[in-house]
């Protein structure tokens, strides 16, 4: 007998509590520290301008204990330390150039919280129903529910190319449940977990676990096999490599972050996902915004940007969600010097949502330099899968979310198709620049909304069959409903 998933839905509320406060530490605990040396970021690494060593017997004599060294990539020290003093006091030498306490957001509820506030619900399959028009011929029982992949035309380009194992997506968020059975192909698993790191502060360090749900509902829209269960994700061919840098109770640590794009240029990934945003009602303190004002937030924006130089260096394209606060980030509420990082950050492909209607999404982000493209990311309510994104989640489960953050794998599917069918192979690994895949993926998007490029949908809406054939010729699609926040 053929084993199938579980015949649940579940359902997320798109619309999640705001921020919390980072953790604060105290004289009787340790605490994390992130040390930017003084120096020069280059794509290859970078060049420290006193000594390295120096510089760690530094952290050491104030009471500190280096826990991960990447000053030979982006010139980080990662610290630990009991000594309240610690930062004032190696801030002040010529060797360093910042430093701040480790630096978090609340990213997504636990399992738990959802579960108890009501934002998870379990549903019957028919409380989920298929979209008007009647079952389509599938092998996927799931892909009818699955309009995000009709909208991008994935279904047509898989015809095409499907994707190569060869080419590895980082999925930089909560982890991926390696075991899910949407993952395997006759038996075997498009997960490798081999190469997984988990860079989490706290919980248990399980490459083949989620620690919650977030990334496994990720990975399954960038690459769920075609086997004949659940779903079918937009590159279903390609390998997916797990990186945790978010914890259990729904915390992304600035020093996971950094460590784990780091970790991305060390293995030379092809591609990673970034989808540490979910809804913000209100921005408040939102720590969706790193500000230049505040020098923790400085330090943290500044290590992200030379993580992301030195990834991209190593032939990593950086994808990322732009957020959900539904700001302008060409001029946001918190002021001009706050950024979304990382999808802000200089080389990283920023995504904002689309409906099923292809209509911008109530809460996403946009603005003008900082929206790079346009992809689906629902733009519904709870428990409705018609207007939002279908995937995997843990024990062989299946939900309806939306966000930004669901729109974010869509562009790092293509970006893996792209790869897949016009990088080149050389060994083992499959190398086509970062430069190179943007070209490819802005100049094969369907434009919408004002023509050309515009602050709302960016060069425009994303397809994977445009992207596969490499058809650049220009495409307008009149239907698509402008955008409300278009400025005059």
């Amino acid at each position: 007998m053929k084993h199938r998933p579980v015949a649940l839905l579940v359902a997320l509320v798109a619309v999640l509590a705001a921020a919390l406060p980072s953790a604060a530490g105290s004289a009787s605990t340790s605490t994390r520290y992130m040390v930017l040396l003084a120096g020069q970021q280059t794509d290859s690494g970078f060049t420290a301008t006193g000594s390295v060593a120096a510089a760690r017997s530094l952290v050491q004599q104030n009471g500190g204990t280096v826990a991960a060294d990447l000053s030979r990539q982006i010139g980080v020290l990662v610290a630990d330390s009991m000594n309240p003093a610690f930062a004032t006091s190696i801030g002040s030498s010529s060797l360093v150039a910042e430093v701040a306490q480790d630096f978090g957001w609340k990213a997504f509820p636990s399992y738990e919280e959802a579960i108890a506030s009501g934002q998870l619900v379990l549903c019957a399959p028919e409380a989920c129903p298929p979209p008007p028009g009647g079952p389509e011929t599938t092998t996927d029982p799931g892909e009818v529910l699955q309009w995000d992949m009709q909208q991008i035309d994935a279904p047509a380009a898989h015809q095409i190319h499907a994707g190569s194992l060869a080419v590895d997506v980082g999925v930089l968020d909560s982890g991926i449940d390696a075991h899910h059975v949407d993952f395997k192909k006759n038996g075997v698993s498009n997960v490798d977990t081999s190469r997984g790191r988990d860079y989490t502060l706290v919980g248990t360090h399980n490459v083949e676990t989620d620690n919650q749900f977030h990334g496994t509902h990720v990975a399954g829209t960038i690459a769920a096999r075609v086997n004949g269960l659940g779903i079918v994700g937009v590159a279903p061919n390609v390998t997916l490599v797990p990186v945790k840098v978010c914890d259990a109770s729904g915390y992304c640590y600035a020093t996971p972050v950094v460590e784990g794009i780091t970790y991305a240029g060390d293995i030379k990934l092809d591609t990673i996902n970034m989808s540490f945003f979910v809804d913000d009602d209100e921005l408040l303190g939102s720590t969706e915004f790193k500000c230049n004002n505040d020098p923790i937030q400085r330090a943290f924006r500044h290590a992200v940007e030379r993580a992301i130089q030195y990834a991209r260096g190593q032939g990593v394209t950086p994808v990322a969600a732009l957020g959900n606060s539904d700001e302008d980030l060409a001029h946001p509420e918190a002021g001009n010097d706050c950024e979304v990082v990382p999808a802000e950050t200089q080389g990283v492909i920023g995504t904002m949502a689309l409906g099923r209607q292809a209509e911008k999404a109530g809460y996403s982000n946009y603005g003008s330099g900082m929206t790079d493209v346009a992809a689906p990311g629902g733009n519904g309510t709870t428990g409705v899968c018609t207007n939002t994104i279908l995937s995997t989640l843990p024990g062989n489960l299946y939900g309806c979310i939306q966000g930004t953050s669901m729109a974010s794998p869509h562009t790092t599917g293509v970006v893996a198709l792209i790869i897949s069918r016009y990088g080149k192979l050389v060994g083992d690994d499959v190398q086509l620049s970062p430069t190179k895949v943007e070209s490819y993926l802005q100049s094969t998007v369907i434009d919408q909304g004002l023509k050309g490029y515009d602050e709302c949908f960016g060069h425009g809406r994303i397809n994977a069959l445009r992207a596969v054939k490499h058809e650049t010729s220009n495409v307008y699609d009149p239907v698509a409903p402008f955008c409300p926040e278009y400025t005059e």
